[in-house]
């Protein structure tokens, strides 16, 4: 047997984490249910944008990565496969009740049916309740005849890359390692030894598990937290940007975050996670976790920003869950535009990354509801009259566009972005 990687998963942490590991030398052979974005892989095109991945796709296409779909693997592809790794994330979430781990074990199930999985060691790298490797590893054992640690290995080490520097970060982050069982332990540190970043050996999955739900939960509470001292600071007519700069400045024990919206795949669902794993707290208490009622601030921001429009024709601008990337999942206008049409307002939305690829759709729940969709905010402006305009990302692009938006109407500024126009209402600061 070859050392050869299969990546189950190729979308925003799965192609990189492939191309990265096809660009350290080893073979990859990518999997995906998605027919475009293969298509589009075998073409050498990126289905969507991230720093260098055009040029690793370009470089390792057809020589050391090979993109199929499940309908096109054969067992006879897997048969130099070494390490499987496997980025699919848990998506459903009914939150008290348990998530629902079935695209998992349909991921197994695909395995098994191509005789995938023994003699290998499966690595599981997405966001998973604490508990879920171990429970996996008992799925296994209960539903084939294959033994951990004697036909099979299994750890979860968790992704921890932010889009925009996906293939930098993989190379460069330490990989947190929570192995099954022994072996485990040493195939992960074979395999990401070719990587690159440290190697922080874990006892077992559950911590690495908890390390991952970890990062995002305080990450999503510190912004969660700058946004409410932020609505409080409009509340009592003071400057929270004045306020913040002051606290941390030669103050090395503050690092408060600057407020705007928290949202996004990673920080909108980790955190709920997270919870899963707050349910096993004893004594039981009314009082959520930290985190949790960290979420539901951040959540909040929506109905606190609806009620702040002026007349019926709003233009939200910024559809993406943060600057500059291609990405709607999860974002805080999403809910946002939801609840504007929801009580009656023409709503029409601009982002610069609109219908660039399969993650800048328009949601199907306001896709036929919304006025008017464009991607060049200026022309938006001209061409239209709007009472209120929400510039609910900061896109660099609009950087030096607080001229465009003098006399359009009520502005809305969510990141402080335009503190030199005035007539703008901002969190943190009333107009």
């Amino acid at each position: 047997m070859q050392d050869e990687v299969l990546v189950i998963g190729l979308g925003r942490i799965g192609l990189p984490v492939a191309l990265v590991t096809a660009d350290s030398g080893l073979v990859v052979r990518g999997v995906d249910a998605s027919d475009i974005s293969i298509a589009s892989l075998k073409d050498r095109k990126a289905p969507f944008e991230e720093p260098g991945l055009s040029e690793l796709i370009e470089k390792h296409a057809g020589k050391n990565f090979l993109p199929m779909t499940w309908d096109d693997a054969t067992t006879a592809d897997f048969a130099n496969v070494r390490w499987i790794v496997v980025t699919i994330g848990v998506h459903v979430l009914p939150w008290p009740e348990p998530a629902d781990l079935s695209i998992i074990y349909s991921v197994i199930n695909g395995l098994m049916q191509r005789d995938g999985l023994k003699g290998r060691t499966l690595i599981l790298r997405t966001t998973l309740p604490v508990g879920t490797t171990s429970l996996i590893a008992d799925h296994i054992e209960e539903t084939t005849d294959l033994v951990i640690g004697k036909d099979f290995n299994l750890a979860f080490i968790p992704e921890r890359l932010v889009e925009g520097m996906a293939i930098s970060e993989e190379r460069s982050l330490p990989k947190i390692i929570g192995p099954v069982n022994a072996e485990a332990l040493t195939e992960a540190k074979e395999l990401f030894s070719h990587i690159g970043g440290g190697l922080i050996e874990m006892s077992n999955s559950d911590s690495a598990e908890f390390v991952k739900l970890i990062d995002n939960a305080w990450r999503h509470t510190r912004f969660a937290f700058a946004n409410d001292a932020a609505v409080a600071a409009s509340a009592n007519g003071v400057d929270i940007i004045e306020v913040i700069n002051a606290a941390n400045q030669d103050y090395d024990r503050n690092s408060v975050a600057l407020p705007g919206p928290v949202s996004g795949y990673c920080l909108g669902k980790d955190p709920l996670i997270f919870e899963y794993a707050f349910q096993n707290v004893e004594p039981k208490r009314e009082l959520p976790s930290v985190w949790l009622t960290a979420l539901r601030s951040s959540q909040a921001l929506v109905p606190w920003t609806a009620s702040r429009v002026k007349g019926n024709r709003i233009l939200v601008a910024g559809l993406s869950f943060k600057e500059d990337v291609d990405d709607f999942r999860m974002s805080f206008s999403e809910p946002l535009i939801e609840a504007l049409l929801d009580v009656g307002h023409e709503v029409s939305v601009c982002d610069p990354e609109l219908g660039r690829n399969a993650y800048t759709q328009l949601w199907p729940n306001v896709a036929n509801r919304v006025s008017v969709s464009g991607t060049d905010l200026a022309v938006m402006l001209n061409d239209a009259e709007y009472d209120t305009v929400i510039m609910a990302v900061r896109h660099s692009v609009w950087k030096d566009s607080g001229a465009d938006l003098v006399g359009k109407g009520l502005i809305i500024d969510l990141w402080n972005s335009y503190r030199n126009v005035s007539g703008m209402e901002r969190i943190g600061l009333g107009s």
